[in-house]
């Protein structure tokens, strides 16, 4: 039985990270950029034109979703893991042909490859999803060394479907 072992501590900028995903996908990326878009075009269009109110509600709407959502996504990432006593220590993994195991302490909690709902892979980290809206963060980072070994369990216990087209 094959078994890959790793910790990982998550910071600051993997949870940051975890929430932008989150949040710039799919509709919602895509209507947060038309209304930037939008309102960018329509103050280059009304520039010097006097409308003062107009001039300011169009420069907020332009940095709303460009600068200020991201702070607060940052903000929100921060205060999780600072706050979060389960970010306080690292998580303990284990994956083996049966599934996956986290332990902190003395807690543990085990997910066979059937609870696994979807794996992605991002440039800095791979999220393993156990339902629509809990995932496992484990860092790139974290995982130099075995990276590989636990993709390759993922190949084997995972449809393509779930383990996504980065997994290949």
């Amino acid at each position: 039985m094959k078994e890959v072992k790793f910790s990982v501590q998550i910071k600051v900028q993997d949870m940051f990270s975890f929430l932008l995903h989150h949040s710039y996908r799919g509709l919602p990326l895509i209507i947060d950029a038309v209304i930037t878009v939008g309102a960018l075009m329509m103050l280059i269009m009304g520039w010097g034109k006097g409308d003062i109110g107009k001039t300011v509600a169009l420069i907020f709407l332009a940095l709303l979703f460009t600068v200020i959502h991201p702070l607060q996504l940052y903000n929100r990432a921060r205060k999780q893991v600072k706050k979060n006593e389960v970010f306080a220590k690292p998580l303990d993994y284990v994956v083996t042909d049966e599934g996956i195991s986290m332990s902190q302490g003395e807690e543990t909690q085990s997910f066979t490859w059937e609870d696994v709902f979807q794996v992605k892979e991002y440039k800095s980290q791979i999220l393993v999803y156990t339902g629509r809206v809990y995932a496992c963060i484990w860092p790139k980072r974290e995982l130099a060394a075995c990276e590989g070994e636990v993709k390759e369990l993922f190949r084997k216990h995972l449809s393509a479907k779930v383990a996504g087209k980065s997994m290949k």
